[in-house]
């Protein structure tokens, strides 16, 4: 019973410390990819958190994203109203009950996803800038292994 405890408090310090590694590393990649500002430093808000979740769920209810941004479902509110008049997203009555809305992005959300999606890809290649081949093949490795495990995790949380 004693190393299931410290197994459990061990996996909570390192997901901790790897959240907290995983931003600052995020910001700081941010800061040297677009140091020669030549392009706009991307906003890295919840709004296009917003378009990337939605890109990858396809659609959800408001008060669903809320909960995947941590945010009060008034703020995501403010959030969809000003995605939706860039033409972004686009909000949809349930079929079956009105009373529901789901959101969606529009072709041109999705292209904006796309956008955002090429600027992860530039801040991987600066993260990975120092690492050897094998430390790269390793860290893949490891982060398909972490996210099966979160998907089972997810799907095991959903069931239960």
């Amino acid at each position: 019973m004693e190393d299931a405890h410290s197994s459990m408090k061990e996996l909570a310090e390192l997901k901790l410390e790897y959240d907290i590694l995983s931003r600052k590393v995020l910001y700081d990649v941010v800061e040297k990819v677009f140091d020669n500002k030549s392009e706009p430093l991307p906003n890295l808000k919840n709004r296009n958190y917003a378009i990337l979740i939605l890109g990858r769920e396809k659609e959800m209810m408001p008060s669903t994203l809320a909960r995947f941004l941590d945010l009060k479902k008034s703020s995501v509110t403010s959030i969809i109203d000003s995605l939706e008049k860039e033409g972004l997203v686009k909000r949809t009555a349930d079929p079956i009950d009105r009373r529901k809305i789901w959101v969606s992005l529009t072709s041109s959300g999705y292209r904006y996803m796309n956008v955002l999606e090429g600027c992860m890809e530039k801040f991987i290649n600066v993260m990975f800038e120092g690492l050897e081949q094998d430390e790269i093949d390793e860290m893949l490795q490891s982060m398909r292994s972490v996210v099966n495990l979160e998907r089972k995790i997810a799907d095991n949380v959903l069931n239960n």
